[in-house]
């Protein structure tokens, strides 16, 4: 999907979500029941998303400085004076000492003026390379702007899922760490009680206290590790969560349509906002050079400006006593062409000319390593995806056989023909199994998102279809758990 269309959805969504959720902002209590639920959440309330938005605003005036260069320039002057002084004129002859003989005062003359003047000038380029350029690198510049928003949402619908599915991952593993302590819990007092019978050694009852305790620690370890997830989801939204939809069972993981990777890797290349990015960064560093090459090429440019000014002077004799009265009045235009030739500026403009240069050969080869990772992120995402379709089945399949192995030592144990550490070993075995089937599937989920991230065209689309495979929880793990609210 191309990045425009994508900004455009989001923000309808902001707008519709603004309203819809204003009950969350009334009650800090209310709970995200699925996915969407959590994905609409964070649409409002993540601050890396919101820091995006800020950022993308902010590029697009970057444009708007650019193209005011090339722009008429009007400007505006007024100005009043007034003048009040005293001005003494003294006439001397003669030889004598002047410091002695204080002279003849021919006048003292005091000056009363008010002087108004305004002007206003309309300037306009002619012809000014260095500003054409630099527009067209606002244009790369603010393009940007437009992809980077592109990347934050869809980096928004990764974090999001990971953040949900995390929790999912984490009731699972803490599910089957429930269940696994407390066989083996049951599987302790069975061999105590033989043990007390004199049936079994005590080598026996060592075994099992041992496989429990580890038993506990795992629970422990997941019940930690489901209260951090818990928390990363908290983060994501603001606001805690206790009982989230889980994945259903019958969810079928599929192989990539189309099966190719060289498929993925044409999306990629035409699709992938990694590489749009980079494209209009170098671009930008291109334009850039040009501006700066320019910067040493005559400008030229034509001014029209109109002034306006009126003075009224009284000036007074003290002497004589008399005065006089004058007013003057002046207005016109003055047009004038200027060219302006830079010829040196002490080696600045010859430096930033080749620095620019220099960051073009870094931007272009930036662009070429952005290439090179999106089409190996395509593949390898691919290939791990089919691998997890196919690991998922294994999965599921490895769960039917440790059951049938659990059951053939179980009935070997009671038999006599098999020992207490087989038996935790299959239990172990297929605890282990189920925990491996619950969390392959989560990963074929994520690595789905992100191939389609790496081919370019995720969407807010996926969140929706994707939740279509949750359903109810029966009973949450974390029912009791306080939902915690991030400021």
């Amino acid at each position: 999907m191309p990045f425009a269309p994508l900004i455009s959805l989001l923000k309808r969504y902001f707008v519709m979500l603004s309203c819809a959720f204003g009950c969350f902002a009334i009650n800090p209590w209310a709970q995200a029941a699925n996915l969407v639920d959590i994905y609409e959440l964070a649409l409002i309330n993540d601050p890396t998303l919101q820091a995006a938005h800020a950022s993308f605003n902010a590029s697009q005036e970057i444009k708007a400085k650019a193209v005011s260069q090339l722009l008429p320039q009007i400007s505006a002057r007024a100005s009043y004076a007034e003048t009040d002084e005293d001005i003494n004129s003294k006439f001397y002859s003669g030889n004598f000492d002047v410091a002695a003989f204080g002279g003849n005062p021919i006048s003292t003359t005091n000056i009363d003026s008010d002087t108004t003047a305004y002007s206003v000038t309309l300037s306009q380029d002619l012809f000014n390379l260095s500003a054409y350029f630099s527009f067209q690198q606002s244009r790369a510049l603010s393009k940007q702007g437009e992809l980077q928003l592109a990347i934050d949402q869809q980096d928004l619908i990764i974090r999001t899922a990971n953040a949900y599915f995390d929790v999912l991952r984490g009731q699972d593993n803490l599910t089957s760490a429930l269940a696994e302590e407390k066989a083996i819990q049951q599987q302790l007092e069975q061999t105590q009680q033989r043990y007390d019978v004199g049936l079994i050694a005590i080598t026996d009852v060592h075994e099992s206290q041992a496989a429990y305790d580890l038993a506990v620690a795992d629970r422990l370890t997941e019940e930690v590790g489901l209260g951090i997830a818990y928390e990363n989801l908290a983060a994501l939204t603001g606001q805690g969560h206790t009982n989230l939809s889980n994945l259903d069972a019958g969810f079928v993981t599929q192989k990539p349509t189309p099966n190719k990777a060289e498929d993925w890797v044409a999306f990629a290349a035409e699709n992938n906002l990694s590489i749009k990015l980079a494209e209009q960064v170098a671009e930008a560093a291109n334009q850039n050079a040009k501006a700066k090459k320019a910067a040493t090429a005559p400008t030229l440019k034509a001014t029209l400006r109109y002034n306006d000014s009126d003075q009224d002077a009284d000036n007074t004799n003290l002497i004589t006593e008399t005065s006089n009265t004058s007013f003057s009045y002046r207005d016109g235009t003055t047009a004038e062409i200027t060219l302006d030739l830079p010829i040196w500026a002490g080696g600045l403009k010859q430096a930033e000319r080749r620095e620019a240069g220099f960051q073009r050969v870094r931007d272009q080869a930036n662009l070429i390593a952005a290439k090179r990772s999106a089409f190996r992120d395509a593949r390898s995402s691919f290939l791990t995806t089919v691998a997890d379709t196919a690991r998922v089945n294994a999965r599921r399949l490895a769960i039917i056989s440790a059951e049938s192995a659990l059951d053939a030592t179980e009935a070997g144990y009671d038999a006599g023909t098999r020992n207490i550490v087989d038996l935790l070993n299959a239990q172990r075995d297929l605890f282990r199994a189920q925990r491996d089937y619950a969390n392959t599937r989560y990963d074929f989920i994520i690595n789905s998102l992100g191939l389609k991230r790496a081919a370019g065209i995720l969407a807010p689309s996926d969140i929706y279809e994707l939740n279509n495979w949750l359903v109810e929880p029966e009973i949450s793990l974390q029912a009791n758990r306080p939902p915690t609210a991030i400021n």
